[in-house]
């Protein structure tokens, strides 16, 4: 690969981090497919497929797929009809209150807990007012937030509950998805994610109406070759992000082993620091 240097200092760049990719032959493999297809988008067979190899994978009923994580969080909001204000976590990435901000919802933000850096349930109650319709809590770098606390705060307060998963794919609790908790679930597969389909996303529902609602809301609306249900957006992922998709979840266990070889190193060399906590999984 070409060296590529800074035009401004001249020396090669220091990546934070580069997404794992599968062997290009393989990939190149399904573009063909693609080619000779002449299908993009508009859930074509890769999409379909990857859907299917995503719910059994992550053991959910249903699965939305989404273009990117963001377009994913919009259309879980929109698909569960939040309004007013929403509590949320200040420590997450600025997509989560983008997505807040551009429907017209009010932010409202709640202090996270010092192990794990995730919501506090203990400190959401105290937020809640008469505005407040639904909780957007963040799993945090693999870290499940307290799920079974914030699940019985929506239900005592009629509240939606919502989380942002994008730290968390394929992370299980107590034996169970961390997409089975709240009302919907949101992943990403960003490039910096350890399971990245190019850009993409998915909303999870356990709710097949809601899921159905999302399938909607993500392709503007549309029911069949003559009915607009609703109105909505164009979200779709797109066939080449799908192949990518597939393909990934292949090399999945493996891509972890390596993160996990790296994440040892670290802790290895930062164990002597002063003050750094360790945190174990699960919380």
């Amino acid at each position: 690969m070409k060296n590529t240097r800074n035009v401004k200092t001249g020396k090669p760049p220091v990546f934070v981090t580069r997404p794992t990719l599968p062997p290009f032959k393989e990939y190149a493999d399904y573009l063909k497919k693609i080619w000779e297809s002449r299908w993009l988008t508009n859930n074509g067979r890769f999409h379909q497929e990857f859907e299917h190899a995503l719910v059994r994978y992550l053991g959910v009923p249903h699965v939305s797929l989404y273009s990117n994580g963001t377009l994913a969080l919009l259309g879980a909001l929109k698909t569960l009809n939040v309004q007013g204000e929403v509590i949320t976590s200040p420590y997450t990435f600025v997509a989560t209150v983008h997505a807040l901000s551009f429907l017209g919802l009010k932010p409202v933000f709640c202090d996270i807990e010092k192990r794990h850096k995730t919501m506090d349930p203990k400190k959401v109650e105290r937020l809640i007012t008469r505005k407040t319709s639904a909780i957007l809590a963040i799993h945090v770098h693999g870290f499940p937030c307290q799920v079974e606390a914030l699940d019985r705060l929506g239900k005592k307060h009629g509240l939606k509950v919502i989380y942002d998963a994008a730290h968390a794919f394929g992370i299980t609790l107590k034996g169970r998805s961390i997409l089975d908790w709240g009302d919907a679930s949101v992943l990403s597969f960003h490039a910096t994610k350890v399971f990245t389909t190019l850009e993409g996303g998915a909303a999870i529902f356990r709710d097949p109406v809601l899921n159905k609602r999302s399938e909607l809301f993500k392709n503007f609306g549309i029911e069949d070759e003559d009915t607009i249900r609703s109105v909505g957006i164009n979200a779709k992922m797109n066939e080449a992000e799908a192949a990518m998709g597939i393909l990934q979840l292949k090399y999945l266990q493996e891509n972890i082993r390596g993160r996990r070889k790296v994440y040892q190193a670290y802790m290895r060399e930062l164990s002597g620091i002063e003050g750094l906590e360790i945190p174990t999984f699960p919380p």
